[in-house]
């Protein structure tokens, strides 16, 4: 039985899209990133990363010109869907810089901890105070984050499954 004009329409209307967009480039990418596309082990990738890691990375210069691609794609191809209504991001300073720069015109936003990457060993992983992030990133609904420090960072990595899991929950 064919659905009605009408009816495929109006399921139409009430559907959602959902853009996902990786930070850009943060101040302990570059090395491992070039050692990566050079062929390098797992293990020294991530021995890279330890050795440029800080606590909440920020965007390099390159990381924040790949944000301002993005905007300049959305504003030239006015994405499907016309106008996006949220953004919602892992409250990590590099995921936030990216969405200021990437979609500065959204008003509606939220930082939610189980959106983040994987999570825990390198202090880039590990957020900076509420309080910071809300000075820094004014613009900025930090609500949903339950502590002041973060309770999520631990010494030992997270494994992919826990932080699989993790990020699903954080989209229910």
């Amino acid at each position: 039985m064919m659905a009605s004009s009408s009816r495929v329409a109006a399921a139409a209307k009430a559907s959602k899209q959902l853009y996902i967009l990786r930070h850009g480039q943060a101040t302990h990418n570059p090395r491992a990133e070039a050692a990566r596309s050079n062929g390098c082990s797992h293990e020294e990738f991530m021995e890279l990363m330890r050795q440029d890691d800080s606590l909440d990375s920020e965007l390099t210069d390159l990381g924040m010109s790949q944000a301002r691609t993005v905007h300049q794609h959305y504003c030239a191809n006015k994405l499907e869907g016309g106008k996006i209504q949220l953004v919602v991001t892992s409250p990590l300073s590099r995921a936030l810089q990216t969405a200021d720069l990437a979609i500065p015109f959204v008003k509606n936003r939220v930082c939610i901890e189980d959106v983040r990457e994987i999570n825990g060993w390198l202090l880039n992983a590990q957020r900076r105070t509420k309080s910071a992030l809300q000075q820094t990133f004014p613009t900025w609904n930090f609500d949903a984050l339950e502590t002041e420090e973060d309770k999520l960072w631990t010494p030992e990595l997270e494994s992919q499954a826990d932080c699989s899991e993790r990020g699903y929950q954080g989209l229910c």
